[in-house]
């Protein structure tokens, strides 16, 4: 039910949305500079357009005033050049200069009219506030209206993470060609899964296939998770047609291709913890939680045999999905190419010459960076593409120190912070460790207590984790087992982490559980450390797991956006009537590094919303919580629904913003004829 703007409770609403508007029209004086700028029947005094008998009071008029000297005040408004009250837009006109006023002209001279007195004010005397947005039901996110956000103590919206979304930990199983999915928290199997479905392009070699690294097996090896917490695999695919593979993390996105009511997938049936891949628990290629298949392309988007797809990366989202595009780096072509998380269609490509690409990752900024293993180059050794301009740039050149002598600098795995730093793990000489900051564009290293070959790298919010797979440097000597801890403030050793069992670690990862997770390839098992009590899990995995990038999502979610919505929709005026939908105000709390954002669409046909484009983004802050549907990136559509997204985001993984209510503003007209 709708609430009449001149009630108590809506006009106490509307003063507040004029006053953050700087409105001073309605009851309130219009303020002014002399009498010609007050409505007829109306003259300046104190600044303010009141009602003034005639010959009353006159004296103090502006219109009496005569301009000091220096000021050039031709339409004697108070303003003019050398003037004290400032500069005119318009000395020719008493009415334009200084700030907007309702009169249906533009004052301020910006071109637009009376803006700013579009929500409940007398410039739009037929408005209607409604009720606010969540009302006493509070906010209440499922699956189909919101995603990456809870409702905290307070009943704020809020960015979050679900139980379901942030516990999966998808390991790549080279020699099987096949991905197994762990639960983070207990290191049980949940799902595994082929890593080429039945639907993958020509030139994709058989899914069961074993890896020979050189022309058979699709030889996968680096995994990412997105905003969303799907799963992607890159195929190596020696010498044949390379491939990305895009999983769904929830069954609710998976897809009922043969139309029979139920989602066909991999599931632990017995419930001992690891998928049986001759059993009903594994469903190979048709696995309806295989979302796509495709082949990596050449930039004109043919496909092309041997690009050899190592390196993997999710970037930021683009301002019209909630999850960012995969990258991925061909490392023999020298290039990278964004690929659409929708379908998997290359969007572009972009050369990296000289880089050969083994390892990427995303930062909080927008860059994709990419660590070389081609050519040994300290002057190579890392670069990045602006996502947002497909602008390439190499780092500066890396330090050649110890053992590390500018021609055989080869890194292994690489991350980022939460400060921006990239770190990389140099498998082939000492120091094991650089660092790259990216503001100071300068470089750090760290050496290895008791040496080895590191290979994968994670971080946390305070520590860098690093696995060494082996004994000697440059992969010498027998497998290790052990995972290394640093402090992120400077690169100090913390401590040395042994594993039970397992051996030859190649990928590390941290969940949101606090966990950290060591992969390892000589004896097919997955490793979760518990760092505070100190204790392993060991579980089995599939054969020869290569699994060392982001693997888990942490470092993507916590360090690059973590983002969020809530969508809801409200009803407007009758049947019988054109609802205009005017703007809203928010109460939220928007930290620095935080964003809120609102979009909007419109229609009379509630069912026909879904298919039309979102308005926006309308930026939301404390400082100005109105929002006005009419202005640019306006205005949004007149329709009796209106489906409101709101929208959250941080850049700082320690703060959030919060929304606590969303009121809507419109008007109604009758229809006629």
């Amino acid at each position: 039910m709708s609430v009449a703007r001149t009630s108590l409770w809506a006009a106490s609403l509307a003063a507040s949305v004029l006053a953050l508007a700087g409105c001073d029209c309605g009851s309130a004086p219009i303020a002014c500079r002399s009498s010609s700028q007050c409505p007829d029947g109306q003259s300046c005094v104190d600044s303010r357009c009141v009602h003034v008998a005639p010959g009353t009071d006159a004296g103090r008029e502006p219109d009496a005033y005569e301009p000091l000297p220096g000021c050039i005040d031709a339409d004697r408004d108070g303003l003019g050049e050398g003037c004290a009250g400032g500069p005119d837009c318009d000395d020719t006109d008493a009415r334009r200069g200084g700030a907007e006023v309702c009169d249906s002209v533009d004052n301020d001279c910006n071109g637009m009219t009376d803006e700013g007195f579009e929500v409940c004010s007398e410039c739009t005397p037929d408005c209607v506030i409604d009720p606010s947005v969540p009302g006493a039901s509070g906010w209440m996110p499922t699956a189909d209206n919101s995603d990456g956000v809870i409702v905290d103590a307070d009943g704020a919206l809020t960015l979050g993470r679900t139980m379901a979304e942030s516990f999966a930990v998808w390991v790549a199983n080279a020699d099987e060609a096949t991905v197994s999915k762990l639960d983070s928290r207990t290191n049980r199997e949940l799902a595994r899964y082929p890593t080429v479905n039945n639907m993958a392009p020509a030139g994709t070699r058989p899914w069961n296939e074993a890896c020979n690294w050189s022309n058979q097996g699709n030889c996968p090896s680096r995994t990412a998770v997105d905003q969303n917490f799907d799963a992607y695999v890159a195929n190596r695919a020696f010498g044949s047609q390379g491939s990305l593979t895009k999983y769904a993390n929830d069954e609710v996105d998976c897809i009922d291709r043969n139309m029979n009511g139920v989602i066909d997938t991999s599931r632990d049936l017995n419930g001992d913890g690891t998928i049986d891949l001759a059993s009903a628990e594994f469903v190979g290629p048709a696995d309806e939680c295989i979302l796509w298949t495709v082949g990596v392309a050449n930039p004109d988007g043919s496909l092309s045999a041997n690009e050899v797809p190592r390196a993997l990366a999710i970037g930021l989202a683009p301002p019209d999905q909630y999850v960012g595009n995969p990258w991925v780096g061909h490392f023999n072509a020298q290039e990278t190419c964004e690929l659409s998380a929708i379908d998997g269609h290359t969007i572009r490509c972009i050369p990296i010459a000289p880089i050969s690409s083994y390892g990427a990752v995303a930062d909080a900024d927008g860059r994709i960076w990419f660590a070389d293993r081609g050519t040994g180059s300290a002057d190579s050794l890392l670069g990045y593409v602006e996502a947002a301009t497909g602008a390439f740039h190499l780092a500066t050149r890396a330090p050649v120190t110890g053992s590390c002598n500018g021609s055989n600098m080869y890194p292994y795995g690489v991350t980022v912070d939460g400060m921006g730093h990239v770190y990389m793990a140099m498998s082939s000489c000492e120091p094991g460790l650089y660092r790259y900051t990216v503001g100071t564009a300068t470089w750090d290293t760290a050496s290895l207590p008791g040496g080895g070959t590191p290979r994968g790298v994670a971080a946390d919010e305070s520590s860098l984790w690093v696995g060494i797979s082996h004994e000697v440097i440059n992969f010498g000597g027998a497998a290790a087992g052990r995972m290394l801890q640093f402090n992120l403030s400077d690169m100090s050793f913390a401590r040395r982490w042994d594993l039970p069992t397992g051996r030859g670690p190649v990928g590390v990862g941290v969940s949101f559980d606090g966990s950290v997770w060591a992969i390892a390839q000589a004896t097919n098992s997955a490793a979760r450390l518990d760092p505070v009590a100190g204790t392993w899990i060991e579980h089995p995995v599939g054969l020869t797991p290569y699994t060392y990038s982001d693997f888990i999502g942490f470092g993507l979610n916590t360090f690059a956006q973590p983002r969020g919505h809530y969508s809801f929709t409200s009803e407007g005026c009758g049947a019988d009537s054109t609802t205009h939908w005017l703007g809203a105000e928010l109460r939220v709390e928007v930290p620095a590094g935080t964003s809120v954002e609102v979009y909007a669409r419109a229609s009379n046909d509630r069912a026909g919303l879904s298919a039309l484009p979102f308005v926006g983004p309308f930026p939301v802050t404390e400082a100005d919580p109105v929002v006005d549907f009419t202005a640019p990136p306006g205005p949004v559509p007149d329709g009796r629904y209106i489906e409101v997204d709101v929208r959250l985001r941080t850049d700082d993984r320690r703060v959030a913003p919060r929304v606590f209510e969303v009121t809507l503003a419109r008007s109604c007209t009758g229809v006629v004829g």
